[in-house]
Order: structure tokens, then sequence, then C-alpha cells
């Protein structure tokens, strides 16, 4: 029994670690990714060039600017496709004024009452510049089969 008390109170202290709330800049961080998702399925490129700072994105075994990721988006505004963002946040850390996250990132396509669900798992980036965060650096790995 006394060899079985620290494993148990090293496994209380753990598990007590991992369920703490996030930090006030850790919300913030994650929510400048939720609000970059939210205008990129408004189709609001100026807000989203407004939570992005020389943003450069790796995707599809490429290297894409903001303004390549508007190029493939455009085509999208009139067609009627509505996308929904669910972002899982994983990790989130901080250091001074850059900050990273990684997070599981499921967009729901709908056009004429069909669904499409894409997956991705993600990573970013992000620096503090006058106050607030901006991502820097995006990359998105796609979760073949997981749908």
């Amino acid at each position: 029994m006394k060899k079985l008390l620290p494993f148990l109170f090293l496994s209380f202290f753990a598990f007590t670690l991992n369920a703490q709330d996030k930090t006030v800049p850790q919300k913030e961080v994650e929510q400048t990714i939720v609000k970059f998702f939210d205008a990129l399925s408004a189709f609001d490129f100026d807000k989203m060039r407004y939570y992005t700072k020389d943003i450069e994105f790796i995707e599809y075994g490429e290297v894409w600017n903001l303004d390549v990721l508007i190029g493939r988006v455009k085509p999208m505004v009139s067609t009627g496709v509505k996308r929904t963002n669910t972002l899982k946040f994983t990790k989130t850390v901080i250091k001074g004024n850059t900050a990273w996250v990684i997070y599981y990132n499921t967009a729901d396509f709908e056009e004429s009452g069909k669904v499409d669900k894409v997956k991705w798992l993600e990573s970013v980036v992000m620096v503090k510049e006058e106050g607030r965060w901006k991502m820097t650096l995006l990359h998105s790995t796609l979760l073949k089969g997981k749908k």
C-alpha cells in the first residue's frame, strides 16, 4: 500500500493539472483563430486580413499566402455554399508575444441540402502586435478517412 500511495498521488496531480481551465490569454489566442474561420465562412476577406500578419499557409503540400487562399475561396462566394467550422483545441502555448496552437478543424460544407464534412489537424503560430493576436503561420494536414 505504501508503494501505491505515491503513484496515486502523482496520478491525481497529473489529472488535476490537465483539467485546469485555460488562461485568459489562451482564450484570446483561440478566439482569434475562431474569428478568422468565422470570417472565412462569411467570405469576409477584410476581416481575414485583420486577424493575420503576413500569414503563410502550408496547405496540400504547398505554401500559400492570404491572397492565394482568398483566390481559392472566392469562386464559392456566389454558389450558395455554407461552411461551418468546429474547432477542438488540444494545446495552446504562449511565450511572450508568440503563441502556438494545435487543434482539430472540422468543416461542414452545405450546398443544396447536401452536407460534406472535411477534417484537418492544424497548427497555428501567432504573434501579439499592438495588443492583439494575429495568425502568422497555419499548417494544415487533411485527415483522410476521418469523416
